[in-house]
C-alpha cells in the first residue's frame, strides 16, 4: 500500500505540471487509462469502490498539497470539481493546523474501517440533507414512478435499491447535474411516502 501511494502521487504530480486543472473524475480517467492504468476500469462500478477510489485519490493529493507546500514549491487545492495547482507565493501559510478534510483523508484508517453500509449510510444522508433544504414533495405520482424508472406496485426495499442506482448513475462527478438528482430525491420521497400511507392504510 505504501509503495502504491507514493506511486499515485508521483503521477498526480506528472499530471498537474503539465496541466493544472482538473475535475476528479478526469483525473480518475485519466488514471484509469494508458499508460498509467492505475485504476481498474470498474472503479466506480458501485458505492464501496467508488469512495475507495475517491479516498485513495484524495489522500494523495493531500500528501502532495503537504509536500510542495513545505517545498514551497506550489500551492493546490483540492474539490471534487475544482483540482487546480497554482505557483506558490511568498507568504503562503503552511497546512492549517485545523483542517477537518486534511486530518481526514490523510488518515488511512479511515479506508479500511469504512464498510459499503457505512458508504450507503453516507450517500443516503447527504442527498437527503440536500433535498429536505430545497424539495417539496408537490409531484404527481404517475411522474415518480416514471422518474425512478419503476412500475408500480414496487417494494419499499426495491424503491430504496433503485434510488441508489439512479443516485449512482446521475451523481454531478459523473456528468450528472444537482438539478436531476434534486427530482430524483423528490421521486423517492414522493413514492415512499405513497407505500408508506398505503401501508397504515392497510394493516
Amino acid at each position: 500500500m505504501k509503495e502504491d501511494i507514493e506511486i499515485l502521487t508521483q503521477i498526480l504530480a506528472e499530471n498537474l505540471n503539465t496541466q493544472p486543472h482538473w475535475t476528479e473524475l478526469e483525473l480518475i480517467e485519466r488514471l484509469q487509462s494508458q499508460p498509467y492504468e492505475f485504476f481498474d476500469k470498474g472503479a466506480l462500478r458501485d458505492p464501496l469502490t467508488l469512495f475507495q477510489t475517491h479516498f485513495l485519490l484524495f489522500h494523495c493529493l493531500y500528501k502532495l498539497r503537504e509536500r510542495w507546500l513545505e517545498q514551497k514549491k506550489y500551492e493546490l487545492f483540492i474539490h471534487t470539481l475544482n483540482i487546480e495547482c497554482q505557483p506558490w507565493h511568498k507568504g503562503t501559510s503552511a497546512l492549517s493546523e485545523n483542517d477537518p478534510l486534511a486530518e481526514y483523508y490523510l488518515d488511512l484508517n479511515q479506508l479500511s474501517s469504512t464498510s459499503g453500509a457505512d458508504v450507503e449510510s453516507m450517500l443516503d444522508d447527504f442527498w437527503q440533507r440536500m433535498g429536505h433544504s430545497s424539495v417539496t414533495v408537490d409531484m404527481p405520482v404517475a411522474e415518480a414512478w416514471q422518474l425512478m424508472e419503476v412500475e408500480p406496485p414496487a417494494s419499499r426495499a426495491l424503491i430504496k435499491k433503485q434510488y441508489r442506482k439512479l443516485v449512482h448513475k446521475y451523481h454531478p462527478d459523473k456528468g450528472g447535474s444537482v438539478a436531476k438528482m434534486q427530482k430524483i430525491q423528490k421521486a423517492y420521497r414522493c413514492i415512499t411516502g405513497v407505500i408508506k400511507e398505503e401501508q397504515s392504510s392497510h394493516p
